[in-house]
């Protein structure tokens, strides 16, 4: 068997953390200040059309956008703003516990983009109808879509399940071909109880893309991953029974349940 890469797998040092949290947060701000600027506006008197454009000022850009292109802009903005929310916590957990790998910093660096495109997915398939009807844009609600958006970007690993689990009626299933990974699975658990903060290791196949541990309702990020295993911190409110992996292929329970003592 080869030898796996050892680049990204030493622990992150202090100029990769400020240099990520700094950027994170110059991020955060600036969508806040699109989210702002971009916003449609509002009628002025009771039973009047809000105005069909708008002129947006960005950062010295001053463009001219319809109602349309502002609800586009926002929904993107705040699945961003999610997404850049999503990774702070993350951020600060894996920092707290001095367990952040440099191999994880991309992941980082890329929620946002991840936030912005599935609060675009969902944005568009709930104007399209199919899970909800929709009226034209003077029709529609600016906080109710900067809402979903902005929660589709925080759970957006939820998101990409649930739109998987509701939409794969609509399409054949892949056939399974050697380029495919195994599905996750856990197999067993050691120890089987603990105390919060205490190191939990799950074994199994088909977890190397794991993110976290789900403990009833509490969540920690996967702080060692391969194959085979995935270790993990169990989080404050972590509640005893079968433990949970989180994967981008889909979850895995464990056939084992864990007690927090």
């Amino acid at each position: 068997m080869g030898q796996e890469s050892p680049v990204g797998t030493e622990f992150a040092r202090t100029r990769d953390i400020v240099v990520i949290a700094a950027l994170m947060l110059l991020v955060a701000a600036g969508l806040v200040v699109v989210l702002i600027q971009a916003w449609p506006p509002g009628a002025t008197r009771i039973g009047q059309e809000p105005p069909e454009h708008k002129v947006v000022r960005l950062f010295g850009w001053s463009p001219r956008v319809s109602r349309e292109t502002s609800l586009f802009v926002i929904v993107l903005a705040a699945g961003a703003i999610g997404g850049t929310v999503h990774a702070l916590r993350s951020l600060y957990w894996y920092v707290g516990n001095r367990t952040l790998k440099r191999s994880w910093l991309m992941m980082y660096l890329f929620l946002p983009f991840i936030g912005a495109a599935l609060g675009l997915i969902v944005y568009l398939v709930l104007r399209g109808g199919l899970t909800s009807p929709a009226g034209g844009s003077a029709e529609i609600n600016p906080y109710g879509i900067t809402a979903i958006a902005a929660l589709v970007g925080l759970f957006s690993q939820e998101t990409a399940e649930k739109l998987r689990a509701v939409f794969a009626t609509l399409f054949a299933p892949a056939q399974a071909g050697r380029d495919q990974a195994l599905p996750p699975q856990v197999r067993s658990i050691e120890p089987a109880a603990g105390p919060v903060g205490g190191m939990v290791t799950l074994h199994g196949v088909g977890l190397r893309s794991a993110t976290s541990v789900r403990f009833g309702t509490a969540e920690a990020p996967a702080t060692d991953v391969s194959d085979e295993m995935v270790r993990v911190t169990v989080p404050p409110d972590a509640a005893s029974g079968r433990p949970v992996v989180v994967t981008p292929a889909g979850s895995a329970v464990s056939p084992m349940e864990f007690t927090v003592e």
